[in-house]
């Protein structure tokens, strides 16, 4: 399968069947590079692409996407949808509230010889962090920019 548009609904059902297995089908693993905007680290792997996946699955389980708008022109899938769920679990360290939310949510993905190379993913995170722990800054905002600092003595990325 060689259509952008195609390869990038198998890897979003696969995403949505929580199977990274069936996932990684869709994907260059060798170029992959994945900045999902407020959870990594600026651009990861695709190793690290399904950690912060799993963590995201453990902290909304019931996470679903719906995305009623997608487009391709060239290599090029665009989409734009709702991501919803409801926190019952932990979410990068923060607790367990057990509220709901929805909030808009894009994709950009560069695909190459039948494989996504590049995806850039970005959810309304601060109307997410408003809905599920009651603001968008503060202690909540706090937690979420700490954990994403580089320990002490480590070297900060630059890609």
């Amino acid at each position: 399968m060689s259509d952008p548009l195609e390869v990038y609904k198998g890897f979003i059902a696969a995403l949505d069947d929580r199977d990274l297995d069936a996932a990684e089908t869709f994907v260059d693993i060798d170029h992959y590079r994945e900045n999902c905007i407020g959870f990594t680290r600026g651009y990861v792997n695709w190793d690290e692409a399904k950690s912060s996946m799993r963590q995201v699955w453990k902290g909304i389980p019931d996470l679903t996407l719906q995305l009623p708008h997608i487009m391709a022109e060239g290599p090029y899938v665009v989409a734009h949808g709702t991501v919803s769920g409801t926190a019952t679990g932990r979410l990068f360290g923060a607790p367990a509230t057990k509220r709901t939310y929805a909030a808009n949510f894009f994709d950009y993905v560069k695909v190459d010889d039948g494989r996504i190379v590049e995806r850039i993913q970005q959810a309304d995170v601060i109307g997410q962090m408003k809905q599920l722990y009651g603001r968008a800054v503060g202690l909540v905002g706090l937690s979420a920019l700490f954990w994403r600092l580089p320990a002490k003595g480590a070297r900060p990325r630059l890609d």
